[in-house]
């Protein structure tokens, strides 16, 4: 059982809405299957040179203080004692958010390297330690992984005002991939290839902050980490590397939705989550499992209808932004207000001034921004030539929150100057549509 479907429902049956004699089992169940996951990450970990040893012990630790947590729940669910396990689930949800903290610690830590892409940090990294003489596997696993990425470098251009000469720099970065993996998987020599990877990331870099596509934005849900599954859905045509990529972005999706709805949060929000988080597990059984189309489908529709109505409780359910006094930044200067305090609030985050919270507070203040605007829309002729621009400068808004909610949750710095780009954007877009206007 999931980890949020499980807190859901013994939050539920605190407060009597489910049975209480029903959790102690449920509650096993996940202790087993944790305690599993322990035990492989400890296997795992041994071999990681990814991985430092103070690393290893931090999520190691939460894991097992989360498993001490669940075991007080479980105790408390046999006592049934509504105030007991009430407090028991807080204490298990503060668990999860520190496994999930320590594990978007290390992999802000592994993304780290001389491109703006983790995934070609980390080739470079297995890369340079297989030249020096060190085992080939996990540079050999990764290099199974570069179909996708370049296919989600293609993904992200497809929406993208980019000349097919510009693109030609990702055919070439794949033929790169392709010679370094024939060469590697029997055992040859291995050129230097770190200058011509770290000369071709700010090249591919630039293409992916080139504007938009009129129309590109555009989606079937009000959440955009949801609209790039049903994009990549749309594109997949039963490749394997297509389904591949499609897998990839149902994972980033519920990495992004659980940034929105974390542990602990209102009990309604955390309903509509697991609807959505079960439709985007139908969806990837299906695809693993090669299913009747029609079953994705289905699962599609679910996930597109259970995404709306979850936009809409968080929207209703939103607290507003703590005060906070966050100093301008000059790289906002010239932004609407609106862009400016949640940029700042991000470049407060970077520089140490505020903490991760504070960060996604402002972020769902934009986002909520963003739904009010959207319903004033509705105002706004279907005939009306402004009305393209409206919706692709909302979609930027939305997806600005994604970037700052992704950067309270990893701390990878990167992610602000992507926000940056992105808040321009959406400016540029809206003020064309004479809704808000800019002042670069």
């Amino acid at each position: 059982m999931r980890t949020e479907e499980l807190m859901t429902r013994v939050r539920a049956a605190a407060g009597g809405a489910e049975p209480m004699t029903e959790m102690a089992p449920l509650i096993e169940s996940v202790e087993l299957g944790t305690q599993q996951i322990l035990r492989q990450f400890l296997a795992d970990a041994e071999s990681d040179v990814e991985m430092a040893s103070a690393t290893r012990e931090q999520i190691s630790n939460a894991l097992t203080q989360y498993l001490s947590a669940l075991g007080r729940m479980r105790e408390a669910a046999l006592s049934q004692d509504p105030r007991l396990l009430s407090q028991s689930v807080d204490g298990a949800e503060a668990c999860v958010n520190l496994v999930r903290s320590a594990q978007d610690a290390h992999q802000a830590q592994v993304a780290q390297g001389a491109t703006v892409f983790p995934y070609l940090n980390r080739v470079l990294f297995h890369y340079g330690l297989a030249r020096s003489g060190g085992a080939r596997t996990r540079l050999l696993e990764l290099l199974r992984e570069a179909p996708s990425f370049i296919h989600w470098l293609r993904f992200e251009l497809e929406g993208r005002e980019v000349s097919p000469v510009t693109a030609q720099q990702v055919f070439h970065l794949q033929q790169l991939l392709e010679a370094v993996t024939a060469t590697a998987a029997v055992g040859g020599a291995l050129p230097d290839i770190q200058p011509e990877v770290v000369a071709l990331a700010p090249q591919l870099a630039v293409m992916l902050e080139g504007p938009l596509r009129p129309g590109a934005a555009k989606g079937p849900t009000p959440i955009p980490a949801v609209n790039r599954v049903f994009k990549a859905l749309e594109t997949c045509t039963g490749a394997e590397d297509e389904v591949e990529f499609l897998l990839s972005v149902l994972g980033q999706c519920r990495t992004s939705l659980r940034t929105v709805v974390p542990p602990g949060g209102l009990l309604e929000p955390m309903r509509r989550l697991n609807f959505v988080l079960n439709s985007l597990d139908k969806m990837e059984r299906c695809l693993r499992e090669r299913t009747a189309f029609e079953e994705l489908v289905a699962a599609a529709g679910q996930l597109e209808a259970s995404s709306k109505t979850l936009a809409q409780v968080v929207a209703a359910s939103a607290p507003p932004p703590a005060p906070q006094t966050i100093p301008p930044n000059p790289q906002t200067q010239g932004l609407p207000v609106i862009f400016a305090s949640v940029l700042d609030a991000g470049y407060a985050f970077v520089n140490g001034s505020c903490d991760a919270n504070t960060l996604r507070a402002a972020a769902q203040h934009l986002d909520a921004a963003a739904s009010k605007m959207q319903k004033e829309t509705a105002r706004v002729s279907q005939s009306d030539s402004r009305l393209d621009s409206i919706q692709q400068g909302l979609e930027l808004m939305r997806e600005t929150a994604e970037t700052l909610r992704g950067l309270a949750g990893s701390g990878n710095a990167n992610l602000l100057e992507f926000a940056r780009v992105q808040s321009r954007q959406a400016v540029e877009h809206l003020e064309v549509a004479g809704v808000i206007k800019g002042n670069f």
